[in-house]
This record gives C-alpha cells, structure tokens and sequence, in this order.
C-alpha cells in the first residue's frame, strides 16, 4: 500500500512538472462550464492548467458568462472558443496576460491593411496538430512554420480583398486557403494526408523513339533539413533579392524556394536558383541552377547545374553540368560533368568529365572520360578517358586510355592506353603505349613506337640477355632492352686473365641499337655502344673504347639465337696518364689510325669482330 501510495504521488508530481514545461497557451485541459461568470471561468481554467490569468477588468465584463463544455482541448482553442478574437494572449512566466485585441481592419480593393493570421494545422482525419508544416503567402512571400503544438501565426503587409494561404507538409496533399475578409480571429487549417488508398498510378506505354533526359544530379546542401524546403516543392520567382545573410533579405524563410533573376548578397545569399547575376561579398549558396555571372569573395555553393563565369576568392563547388569559365583562389570542385575553362590557385576536381582547360597550381582531377587541356603546378589525375594534352611540373596520371600529350617534370604513369607521347624529366609507364615514350626510365607492358631514354623495358618487347666475345674481351655479358626499332644495352666485361703486372683488366659500359627484320628468323642489328676501360678497381682516368656494332643475329629458336658481325672501334685516353692497360695481350689488330686529339686526348682506331649467344 505505502508502495502504491509512493507511486501515485510521484506520478502527480512528475505529470506535475511535465504541464509546467508545456507553454500555457498549449496546455490540454477538459473542463464543463454552464453559464459561468467570466472572471470565474478564467479562474478556473487557470487553476487547471496550472497558472494565473492578468488583465485590466474593464476588458472583462463580469456579467458575461460562458457554456462550454471541452475535452483535451488546448487552454488557446478554449480562450478562442470564448473570445473569438477580440483578447490577446501573452505569457509570462506563470501567468496568462490578456489584453483588448486592436480593431479588425475593413479591406477593400483599393486599401491595403496589415493582417495577422494564427491557428493551428491540423490533420484532418485524426485532428492531430501538425508541426513543422509550412504556410506562406506567394505575393508577399510571407511565411510561417508551425512550432511542436502544430502552432503558426503569420504577419501580412498590404493585404487587399482576399489573401490565399499555401500549406505544405511532407505526406499530406497541398492545401489553399482563400481569406476574404481581414479578420483576426483564429483560424485553425486542416489538411488531408496521403495514404496509399489516395494514390493513382497511371500505367504508360514506353516510346522507342523517346528521348530519355539524363537525371539531374544534386548535391547535399545546406539548410536542407529546413521545413520550407522539406515541405514546400512550388518554384517561386522574383525579379531580384536583396540579402544580408542567407533568410535574412527580401524573400525572407522562403529564400530556398526562389528563382531570382538577380541577387545581391551583403554577406551571404542562399536560393533555389539564379538566372542572370549574383553578387555576394563572402558566400553564394543555391540549391538549384544558375545561369549568367556568379561572383563572391569567399566562395560559391551550387546544388545543379553552372553556366555561364564562376569566380571566388576561396572555392567553386557544383553539384551538376557545368557550362562556364571558373576563376578561383583555392578550389574549382563539380560532382557533374564540366565544359569550360577551369582557372585555380590549389586545384580543379571533378567528379565526372570534363571537356576544356584546366589550369591549376597544385592539381587537376578528372574521375570521367575528359578532353582538353589540363596544366598543373604539381600533378594530373585523369580517372577516364582522356583526350588532349597534359603538362604538369611533377607528374601525370591517367588510369584509362589517354589520346594525346603528357608532359610532365618527374612522371607520367598511364595504367590504360597511350596514343601520343609520353615525356618527362625521370619516368614514364604506359600499359600499352601507341607513340613515344622519352625519360630516363621508360616502362610499358606493350609499345608501337619507340621509347627514347637511358633505360626502356617493354614487357612485351625485345629483351636479350647476351654472352660474347670480341678480339681484346673474351668474356662480355650485356642485357638489351626495350623494342627493336630502339633498345638499351647495359654491357660489362673482362679479360680472361690479368696481364703482365698481374692486375685484371675489366669494362663496362652502355649503348644503343635497333634490330631490323630480314626473315622471319633472321635480324640485322646496328649498335653503338661506349665502354670505360678499367685496370685493378678503377681507372680515375679517361679510358673510353667506343664501338660500331654491325651484324646478324640468327632466331635458333623462340628464346635463343647466335650473333656474329663486324666492330669499328675508337679507344679514347688521356696522353698525361700512363698507367693504362695493355689491351693487346691476346691479339693484334692492325689499327690504321693512331693520333693526338686536340693535344690533351688520343684516339686509337682498329676493326674489329664480335660474336656471341642472346636469350629470351
């Protein structure tokens, strides 16, 4: 029992404390009033919702009485229900302040008045109030969102004869209010929600020949949470706007759902759209397209579509097609498909193609199939097709099939297909390169063309490991790589015993050739190739046997063929040294040409042969 008894004073207490934290006016009270003086019909209503009433008695008439019987009813739908609109209600902390409501106001077709209009949304079918549903008037583009007790009061300026009130809400059917007096009373809208009984689907037959328009794609933007734009799907026009901040101007809360022609935004702006200019001095925000000159000191924020020129001081974001020429400080950044001229100070970032010229210090990055020209401080990403030319002073990357120029300081890496030339300062990878690949490192898995640079490797090209001998090196083993139109050799050497002083004589060098077919199993190579001439660990001395190679190499079979062929050589040294090696110890050849270049340099000249096995 005393547990019951705890229970049911704490639950008064608690249903106490809840109807204190209920504003007095949205307070749910039943009370049955049969002709009851006034003043004690407002001393009971307030003893049951928990405050006090204040009001001049000369607004009260004590002869006045009141019938009413309610249940669950709000404490304002009773005082409506009593006053009809001739009280005002304002509270302060517990107590209900009533006050003599200012004289309806006569409206004709030719004056104008103010009006104020307050009630509640409800639903119509369960009566339930309605919150966060939007009334608005669309001349005036006044406005008002109901609060949590589905509560609204709206102020009309220069109201004539009749004023239609929209309501929207998310779910329920788009009502229209048509007032034709002014009048202060209450008046309370119900509107109709939709359920799937309300709903007729049409069936339609799809055309061959129609023309299906791509989805105009959006970008989640601020304010979208708003009940206006939640609520509200009418396109409103205006001429121009006028605004401070983004809601605080001339279109007011419905700022988000307007078309301006023209907005000039103090600080900021925010609407749906934009058709000729928008000025702002620090942001432009519009959730739909804009057209025409779009200019802010910070940035610009646009949900669909740009044409047209885009400049800011800091960024450019867009959500949809991009037609227009975009000039920023920091980034350019559309999630559509952009045609134009992109200039910034950091990046351009796209998300989709991109058809133009991109122009940025730090990077350019295209996600779709794209065309231009793209230059870059630092690099360019290209995650589509490409087709143009792209210069960057550190890298380029495309990881779909490139048509075109990439130029770059350090790299160029295309994981797709190359049809163009690929040059930069170190290296440069194509997958299968249709062109001119030149860097000091060149890689491909497939080249048509030729690769210029120090090293090349072709995965599907020509490589040979290579074991020969000449008349003064008997044992040489080289490795040539890249197409045989144009390969590197890597080339090293030793002769098969040390000479007299006992200190081994050893070489290695680089070079150049080209492989030409003249049956299906025999080639005629040409090379030239340089090699540093050392004695013991090194000679710190020019010491430099430059070779013409001519001959033939024979495919014995898929991975192994024999070479044999003819040498011009030209061995360089310095006259002051002279602790060079005695090439000569095996063999003599008659060298024809034996005289001082330049009178610090001599120049030795003999013919030669070659001969050897190569693999792979």
């Amino acid at each position: 029992m005393k547990a019951f008894l705890f229970f049911a004073v704490f639950l008064s207490s608690w249903l106490g404390f809840a109807q204190q934290t209920v504003p007095i006016l949205e307070r749910k009270i039943s009370i049955e009033l049969s002709n009851e003086p006034l003043p004690s019909a407002l001393d009971r209503i307030g003893r049951q919702g928990g405050f006090s009433f204040s009001y001049n008695s000369s607004i009260i008439s004590a002869s006045q009485v009141v019938t009413i019987e309610v249940s669950q009813k709000t404490v304002r739908e009773i005082l409506n229900q009593i006053f009809k609109g001739t009280i005002q209600y304002k509270e302060k902390a517990k107590h209900l302040i009533l006050t003599q409501a200012p004289i309806s106001p006569k409206v004709n077709n030719t004056t104008t008045t103010v009006l104020i209009i307050s009630g509640y949304v409800e639903d119509e079918v369960s009566g339930a109030k309605i919150s966060d549903a939007s009334v608005y008037e669309k001349e005036t583009l006044t406005s008002a969102v109901t609060d949590q007790y589905g509560f609204y009061k709206i102020k009309l300026d220069h109201v004539k004869s009749r004023v239609d009130l929209y309501v929207r809400k998310m779910n329920y059917r788009d009502t229209i209010v048509s007032i034709s007096a002014a009048v202060n009373e209450p008046l309370n809208i119900s509107i109709k929600p939709i359920t799937k009984d309300s709903v007729v689907i049409v069936a339609q037959v799809e055309r061959k020949d129609s023309v299906v328009q791509e989805k105009k794609k959006t970008l989640a933007m601020p304010y979208e949470s708003d009940a206006n734009i939640q609520n509200i799907h009418d396109t409103l026009y205006r001429k121009a706007q006028i605004s401070f901040l983004p809601f605080l101007g001339t279109n007011g809360k419905l700022s988000g759902n307007v078309i301006n022609d023209y907005s000039f935004n103090i600080l900021g702006g925010y609407s749906l759209g934009t058709r000729m200019v928008e000025v702002a001095g620090y942001v432009n925000i519009d959730r739909g397209d804009v057209g025409g000159l779009q200019l802010a000191g910070f940035g610009n924020l646009v949900g669909r579509s740009v044409q047209g020129v885009q400049g800011a001081g800091l960024f450019n974001i867009n959500g949809g097609v991009t037609h227009a020429v975009q000039l920023v400080g920091f980034l350019n950044l559309n999630f559509g498909k952009t045609r134009g001229v992109q200039l910034a100070g950091f990046a351009n970032t796209n998300l989709n193609s991109t058809h133009g010229v991109q122009l940025a210090g730090f990077s350019n990055f295209s996600k779709g199939p794209s065309m231009g020209t793209q230059v870059a401080g630092i690099g360019n990403v290209q995650l589509g097709d490409y087709k143009g030319s792209q210069f960057a002073g550190f890298a380029n990357v495309n990881t779909k099939k490139i048509n075109g120029t990439q130029l770059s300081g350090f790299a160029n890496i295309a994981t797709g297909h190359v049809e163009g030339l690929q040059a930069s300062g170190f290296f440069n990878y194509g997958k299968n390169v249709s062109g001119v690949q030149i860097a000091l490192i060149n890689v491909a898995d497939s080249l048509t063309g030729v690769p210029v640079g120090l090293i090349s490797y072709v995965d599907r090209g020509y490589h040979k490991l290579e074991l020969s001998g000449d008349e003064i090196f008997f044992t040489n083993v080289s490795f040539r790589t890249g197409v045989q139109q144009f390969y590197n050799i890597i080339s090293a050497g030793i002769k098969p015993r040390p000479g007299p002083d006992n200190v081994t004589v050893w070489t290695f060098g680089y070079g150049l050739g080209t492989a030409r077919k003249i049956t299906r199993s025999l080639y005629f190579n040409f090379d030239v190739t340089s090699q540093q001439i050392n004695k013991g660990s090194f000679t710190h001395a020019l010491s430099l046997l430059n070779k013409v190679h001519m001959g033939l190499d024979f495919q014995v079979s898929r991975k192994i063929s024999i070479y044999a062929g003819g040498t011009l050589n030209g061995y360089l040294t310095e006259k002051s040294f002279t602790d060079y090696p005695d090439l000569f110890t095996d063999s003599g050849p008659h060298i024809f040409y034996d005289n001082t270049v330049g009178d610090v340099y001599n120049l030795k000249m003999w013919f030669g042969w070659k001969a050897g096995v190569r693999f792979f």
